[in-house]
């Protein structure tokens, strides 16, 4: 009987601090929709001029603690750059990942932050002008630098608006078979709305 009843309160015990886990771990875990505009642009490439594209996905953040996160986001971005009349554009599937800092306290309304970190990118299609490119000239793995600066502002409970201006500084070479290295480089405004998985 003594034996059962220790199995009991050792197996209360573990279930509690599972349970206390899992929900610390949804206090500090939040995903949502994000939608944005890329102003982009490719380096090593004369007279070329930025193109204007859709960034779309989901937007995820852990917070470590008050003051400190981590950002996954996975978003469908147009990307390209324009030379005259013609228009190179390329879609790639990226996955930024952030280290944030946020200021102000935790629960308040308005938090500023800032933010910096890394951007592998998967190439899904290219076009030139209307017509579809050939992908086998490409680089289908593209990485970046990347930073930026934002605001989460409290809407409602645990919803979240999170309004982001990044820079993307482009690593990889873009074409595999041109001598000269383009990078691209993109200027992105987004808008998300994340869902706080918490009790508050």
């Amino acid at each position: 009987m003594k034996t059962i009843l220790k199995k009991g309160i050792i197996l209360l015990l573990l279930t509690g601090i599972f349970t206390t886990y899992q929900l610390n771990a949804q206090d500090d875990f939040s995903i949502g929709p994000r939608v944005g505009v890329n102003f982009s642009n490719v380096s090593n490439v004369s007279n070329s001029k930025s193109l204007t594209g859709l960034a779309l996905g989901l937007t995820s953040t852990y917070s470590i603690n008050e003051t400190s996160g981590l950002t996954v986001d996975l978003l469908y971005s147009n990307e390209g750059y324009a030379v005259n009349d013609n228009k190179y554009k390329i879609a790639y599937l990226q996955i930024p990942i952030y280290y944030d800092l946020f200021f102000g306290k935790l629960g308040d309304t308005f938090r500023p932050k800032v933010y910096a970190g890394v951007q592998p990118g998967f190439l899904l299609n290219a076009k030139y002008n209307d017509t579809e490119a050939d992908k086998s000239s490409l680089n289908s793995v593209n990485f970046a630098l990347t930073g930026g600066a934002g605001f989460n502002y409290k809407v409602a409970s645990r919803i979240w608006l999170n309004l982001d201006l990044r820079a993307f500084l482009g690593l990889s070479d873009v074409s595999k078979v041109l001598a000269e290295k383009q990078a691209n480089n993109t200027i992105q405004l987004s808008l998300g709305l994340a869902y706080g998985l918490s009790k508050l």
